[in-house]
C-alpha cells in the first residue's frame, strides 16, 4: 500500500519542483550567469564553464525525483523495502501538505472576498512547507536506502534447511554419503 503512495509522491514532487523552481532558477541564471559578458579569452571561457556547471547542477537537482521514480519502477519491490519507513512517512506527509495547499490555492477564487487573502496567506506557506518536507523525505529515503531489503520472517523460514553443510572442495574434505 505504501509503495504506490510513495511512487505517486515522487511524481507529484517532480511536477512541483519543475513548476515551482524552474522559473526563479531560470531568472537567476539569466541574471547571475550572464554568459558572454566577460572579456574575451580565458575569462569568457571560465564564465561559460561556470554557467554550464550551474545549468547542469540545477537540472540534476530538479530531476532527482524522476530518477528515483525510474529506479523504483525498474527494480521493483525490493528497492522499496530497503527505504527507511520514517523517511517514506515524511515524504508522504509532505506530499499531502503540498497537495492540500495547492488545492486551497486553486479554490481561492471561489471563496468569499473577505476570506481570499486569509486563504492565500495560509495556502502558500503550506505549499512551501509541503514541498520542503516531501523533498527532504525523498532525499533521506533514497540516500539512506539499504542495499538489500530487510529479511522477512517468511523468508527466514523458507531458507532454513536441514542444517547440514556439504563440502565439495578440496576433494580430500568432500562429504561422503555412507
Amino acid at each position: 500500500m505504501r509503495r504506490p503512495l510513495y511512487m505517486t509522491a515522487l511524481l507529484i514532487l517532480q511536477l512541483a519542483l519543475v513548476i515551482k523552481f524552474t522559473p526563479p532558477l531560470a531568472h537567476a541564471l539569466r541574471i547571475d550567469a550572464a554568459p558572454g559578458l566577460a572579456p574575451g579569452g580565458w575569462p569568457a571561457m571560465l564564465q561559460l564553464v561556470a554557467t554550464a556547471a550551474a545549468v547542469a547542477g540545477a537540472s540534476l537537482a530538479l530531476v532527482f525525483p524522476g530518477v528515483a521514480l525510474a529506479r523504483h519502477r525498474r527494480c521493483g519491490l525490493l528497492l522499496f523495502l530497503g527505504l527507511p519507513r520514517w523517511a517514506i512517512s515524511l515524504a508522504l506527509c509532505g506530499t499531502a501538505a503540498l497537495v492540500a495547499g495547492a488545492l486551497l490555492v486553486a479554490v481561492v477564487p471561489a471563496l468569499p472576498v473577505e476570506l481570499r487573502m486569509t486563504a492565500i496567506l495560509i495556502a502558500r506557506p503550506i505549499v512551501a512547507g509541503g514541498l520542503a518536507l516531501a523533498t527532504a523525505g525523498v532525499l533521506c529515503a533514497e540516500l539512506l536506502r539499504r542495499h538489500s531489503a530487510p529479511m522477512r520472517a517468511t523468508d527466514a523460514g523458507a531458507r532454513a534447511g536441514s542444517g547440514r553443510i556439504e563440502v565439495t572442495h578440496p576433494a580430500d574434505l568432500r562429504t561422503r554419503i555412507a
